[in-house]
């Protein structure tokens, strides 16, 4: 078996299909294209990921297999079928994604340009304008926005037409993409069942990463291989742990569904281990947005011995702690306090983006808060925590 990178696996699917009606279009085939399922389609082809040292790999011969099948797909461009997308959004399938991406556009120009439609304004962007679309929208602003995503490795846009009363679409394209959507719920479904014991159930709480790629394992099967941790390594630093602390051994300490930890989350400003984490939370908490508003976030933070004695998390909290403390005020007369993120400068200011929740397409602003502001907002809010707890 010959593993290759996704980016080779793109690159390969695209000279298989060069030319041909229905090309492959560069997808993500990196580990969250296997969060939900162990596969990724192409075109009717479910490929499956393997994690080979730490970095997710796909067979080169089932790559050369969807691509010829894509190539050899024998689609008539003039024997069109009614592609029959839904007037709204449901479930998971090529139809919907469609439709969203229809709507997000209406939706867009409608706030950005007004909406002319006669009737009740603004309209719901159900009735379809002479674009085929909601509202003022075009088809070319869809392609301009969506027009490289893609829908089982391939681009649909490029085949759909609007006949003036529906849209339309190859009919060996759109036999394609629904056998596609059959096996991608196959094999989602096998995916959310356990892997010891066979017993289906919540694909988001069950599955978690772990080295040799995504696991599916039911609370009962989780607990009999882990164990809750008890904070035995408080107060240690990270690089004094020994080879055979391993994570594995214990739960996530923050995921409200036992599933098995990956990494020992420690605190890279101070190098205090905090606890074991899932490599979903892991990433989370490296990202910083909104890691906060988890349920024991706060608590877990400042489990490193350095942040609770001076009152601080990392700097890439501050800016959500800044938002969720009321620092910003209201946008004109709007009564709610706004939404955002922001972005921590050297000198320990933070840039916050903000949008006003009544207006979030024409109300936006920054603000910049200075470093010693920041440090006195984050100082109370930790102090509030502590209390809490």
């Amino acid at each position: 078996m010959a593993l290759i990178s996704p980016e080779y696996a793109n690159r390969l699917l695209a000279e298989l299909t060069e030319g041909c009606l229905v090309p492959a279009a560069p997808a993500s085939l990196s580990r969250y294209a296997f969060q939900i399922s162990n596969h990724v389609l192409i075109g009717d082809i479910a490929v499956r990921g393997h994690k080979y040292k730490n970095r997710w790999r796909l067979d080169e011969r089932d790559i050369r297999k969807a691509g010829e099948r894509l190539a050899s797909l024998p689609v008539d461009p003039d024997d069109l079928v009614d592609a029959r997308l839904p007037s709204a959004v449901h479930g998971r399938s090529w139809r919907s994604q469609i439709v969203r991406w229809f709507d997000d556009i209406a939706y867009k120009d409608q706030s950005t340009n007004g909406c002319s439609c006669e009737g009740q304004q603004p309209c719901s962007r159900v009735r379809p304008n002479r674009h085929g679309l909601g509202c003022g929208a075009t088809f070319e602003q869809v392609k301009e926005r969506y027009g490289q995503w893609p829908i089982a490795c391939t681009s649909p846009l490029p085949l759909l037409t609007w006949s003036g009363s529906a849209w339309m679409v190859p009919r060996a394209y759109a036999a394609l993409l629904d056998r596609a959507d059959r096996i991608a719920a196959e094999c989602v479904e096998q995916a959310a069942r356990c892997g010891r014991c066979g017993t289906g159930g919540d694909v988001w709480k069950w599955r978690t990463s772990s080295n040799a790629g995504y696991t599916t394992l039911c609370p009962s099967c989780i607990t009999a291989i882990a164990r809750p941790y008890k904070d035995h390594l408080r107060g240690r630093l990270y690089a004094s742990l020994p080879k055979n602390a391993q994570p594995e051994m214990f739960l996530c300490r923050l995921c409200t569904s036992p599933r098995q930890a990956m990494y020992w989350d420690h605190c890279h400003e101070h190098g205090f281990v905090r606890g074991p984490l899932c490599a979903s939370c892991n990433t989370y908490e490296g990202g910083g947005h909104r890691f906060i508003d988890r349920p024991g976030a706060m608590e877990h933070l400042l489990r490193c011995k350095g942040c609770h004695r001076e009152r601080t998390v990392p700097a890439r909290h501050h800016p959500e702690i800044l938002i969720r403390a009321g620092a910003i005020e209201p946008h004109g007369p709007c009564t709610r306090q706004p939404h955002g993120y922001g972005r921590v400068q050297e000198d320990g200011s933070v840039i916050l983006h903000l949008t006003c929740w009544d207006h979030p397409l024409s109300r936006r602003w920054e603000v910049t808060v200075p470093a010693p502001r920041v440090q006195s907002l984050v100082r109370a809010f930790v102090e509030q925590a502590l209390k809490a707890e």
